[in-house]
């Protein structure tokens, strides 16, 4: 069993600090127990806590429960007001499923961020079911459905494929931002696409002028990018 030599608490073999004095563990083993030890005894009031001795895990999950305490409280507090004043959810339910939204992908990018996909897919079906709450919550279920899903779709798909050009892009630079600047035209033209068809009459409007003042201005990020990757080459080339 291991315990603090400061403060007495059992600790668990991982723990860098003690959880409850802060003390760092100094990797002294002493038969099979684990010791740490008091590195301020003398000057408990002004000891600070050292963060960045704690790994990678360790501070995702610090992250994640830190945001749900947050959230958890923020939840609680509106949900008791509005029970209060109104005798009745009204307001907070609003409050309640984006908290429980941002929890959500909170902690799918505190643990499952090596699983971009799956990932992907669950922040996905969690952005669709809070619109469709909200439609809920408005008595006006359908907008959610035929309109804000099919959104969040394709810009999630269009994320997607950013991530990947920039993944698969050997040499990163300004080329990254023409991209970025095709894609949007390109997710303008698929918006206004669909909120055409919802509202009954196909009609693109602002969305083409939109796609062909970014593409000039891609097309001369592209051009100075490898231009400049043509210049260096040569320059490397006759040694200058």
């Amino acid at each position: 069993m291991y315990e603090c030599k400061n403060c007495g608490v059992e600790l668990d073999s991982k723990m860098n600090f003690c959880p409850l004095c802060g003390e760092k563990a100094e990797g002294e083993k002493n038969g099979t127990n684990l010791s740490v030890k008091a590195n301020n005894l003398t000057n408990k009031k002004s000891h600070t806590y050292d963060l960045t001795g704690l790994t990678d895990p360790q501070k995702e999950k610090l992250f994640w429960e830190l945001s749900g305490i947050i959230l958890l409280t923020g939840m609680i507090v509106t949900s008791i007001i509005d029970f209060l004043t109104s005798k009745t959810l009204t307001w907070s339910k609003y409050t309640l499923a984006i908290g429980l939204y941002l929890f959500i992908n909170i902690s799918l990018l505190s643990f499952m961020k090596n699983k971009a996909i799956l990932m992907a897919f669950l922040s996905f079906v969690s952005t669709s079911l809070l619109l469709l709450a909200i439609d809920f919550f408005n008595s006006n279920i359908g907008w959610g459905l035929k309109l804000g899903v099919p959104l969040i779709f394709s810009i999630y798909i269009a994320i997607g494929f950013f991530i990947i050009t920039v993944k698969r892009t050997k040499q990163k630079g300004i080329n990254l931002i023409a991209f970025f600047l095709l894609l949007s035209g390109v997710l303008c033209i698929i918006i206004e696409t669909i909120v055409s068809l919802h509202s009954g009459t196909f009609k693109l409007i602002w969305s083409p002028i939109l796609l062909v003042s970014v593409f000039s201005v891609a097309v001369i990020l592209l051009f100075i990018h490898y231009r400049l990757k043509k210049v260096t080459d040569l320059k490397r080339f006759f040694h200058i």
